[in-house]
């Protein structure tokens, strides 16, 4: 009887602790579909989930096209984050695809800007004026939304891990207000004249209007925009009669376009600006991104 008791207690100890080895094997898995959506997942999902970032490190989530590989690794996963807001125009067929898989589109109940009438984008052509601007990402308060709103969409997913995903994006909520106020005081240093934007992907009016910024929406920054001569003078135009300092490309694309409105202008062309989380190495992530951003706006228009 001794015996077989012992024999019993062995047997559920054994069985409890495989209980806990597979729980502890078996993370949440999610995709995104996007590199900060990735980042944002790592930030709150924890230990708890095993993020699979689909475009990549240094990847530009414009130009991403699931393929059949990703498909496979999304019918896999519990949930996909997307940038939502028209950023991803394969949704519709995706959601189709996968059936029964969950998608969150985390910028969607986030508080939208619309593309300006006069505004240039290079990214899609689906971002044209008056369309919704997707690039909710570059505005601080956005991404402490954004958290909570994948801590909700991971405890619906698993209940258990609902006060440790809460946990976690209120602690990186906390991280973000600190990374708010520093950036507040370096953009402090570029006098108010300077406030203004010309970038060669149109993506910071979030940015702008967080931290008090002007967006020049000019033509011909890019070689993908094929402007003709008369557009490119009207952009000379605009840019020398704005009295700014700086141009600013964006990271991974050429400078010859700018360049030659720099030297026609008068102006300098800044440190290339991250405008979709496409960094790498130390400058990957979204908080890297806005440090680097900052960085670079204010080394090239707060100096004499």
């Amino acid at each position: 009887m001794r015996l077989r008791l012992l024999r019993t207690s062995i047997f559920t100890s054994m069985a409890g602790l495989l209980g806990v080895v597979a729980a502890a094997a078996a993370p949440l898995q999610v995709s995104a579909l996007h590199p900060l959506m990735a980042d944002l997942a790592r930030q709150v999902g924890g230990e708890r989930v095993q993020v699979f970032d689909l475009v990549g490190e240094g990847g530009n989530p414009h130009r991403y096209e699931p393929r059949p590989a990703d498909l496979r690794q999304m019918q896999a996963s519990a949930l996909v984050l997307a940038g939502g807001k028209h950023l991803e125009p394969y949704l519709d067929r995706l959601k189709s695809t996968l059936g029964g898989v969950t998608i969150i589109e985390v910028g969607r109940t986030i508080p939208s800007l619309t593309v300006g009438k006069d505004a240039v984008y290079t990214c899609c052509p689906s971002h044209a004026a008056g369309t919704l601007d997707p690039h909710w990402w570059h505005g601080i308060e956005n991404t402490r939304r954004a958290a909570r709103v994948v801590a909700q969409a991971f405890a619906e997913k698993d209940p258990a891990g609902k006060d440790y995903y809460t946990a976690n994006a209120s602690a990186y909520g906390k991280r973000l207000e600190g990374l708010k106020k520093w950036a507040r005081s370096e953009l402090g240093k570029v006098p108010r004249g300077q406030r203004k934007l010309v970038t060669a992907h149109n993506a910071f009016r979030y940015f702008a209007k967080e931290f008090g910024f002007e967006v020049i929406a000019v033509a011909g920054l890019t070689k993908e925009q094929n402007t003709t001569p008369q557009e490119q003078a009207k952009t000379i135009e605009s840019v020398g009669n704005s009295g700014v300092r700086a141009v600013f490309p964006e990271l991974g694309a050429g400078t010859k376009p700018l360049q030659a409105i720099a030297k026609a202008t008068g102006t300098r062309i800044g440190a290339p600006l991250i405008a979709d989380g496409n960094g790498t190495g130390s400058d990957a992530g979204f908080e890297a991104m806005i440090r680097h951003n900052v960085n670079a706006i204010t080394a090239a228009l707060a100096a004499p």
